[in-house]
């Protein structure tokens, strides 16, 4: 609900009750990562995935901290596993397709983006992503439908 802070201050006391939830610590984690406390975030999010190294979540909220932290390769090298093991998760697929822009795989980035346009139609980002990149190789008229989607998706 975006109120990270308040967010925090129950997981904290969760996690007094229960220290070793791999979801509390997950959800706490990234709660952290949304205040921008990196290093805390990562801490908890480390002893989530060495709890559960097949959770899904948890692998996640690991790989956006690191795209957040600006290492893309080891964010996408992550958020390929999340990719390859819940193929249907779209939020995995926009921060592969995000990592890969940044590390300049301009087409892999394409597909992944178009990928988590299809399974996320009401979010603009891989949308407006996607005209970047479709302007980026010289394809004008597509990228001025994807702007045009994008902006569409923002309005209220």
């Amino acid at each position: 609900m975006g109120q990270h802070a308040l967010a925090v201050a129950h997981f904290e006391e969760a996690l007094r009750v229960e220290p070793e939830n791999g979801e509390v610590l997950t959800n706490h984690g990234s709660a952290l990562t949304s205040l921008g406390r990196y290093d805390e975030a990562e801490a908890l999010l480390r002893r989530a995935v060495r709890l559960a190294p097949n959770d899904v979540n948890a692998r996640l909220e690991s790989a956006i901290l690191a795209f957040r932290r600006g290492l893309y390769a080891q964010a996408e090298v992550e958020l390929g596993w999340v990719c390859a093991n819940a193929p249907e998760h779209g939020t995995a697929h926009y921060y592969r397709g995000e990592a890969l822009n940044r590390m300049g795989k301009f087409r892999e980035a394409e597909a992944m983006l178009e990928r988590a346009a299809e399974l996320l139609p009401d979010d603009p980002r891989p949308v407006y992503t996607l005209g970047h990149l479709y302007d980026r190789r010289g394809a004008p008229a597509e990228a001025t439908i994807m702007y045009r989607r994008a902006r569409d998706l923002q309005a209220p």
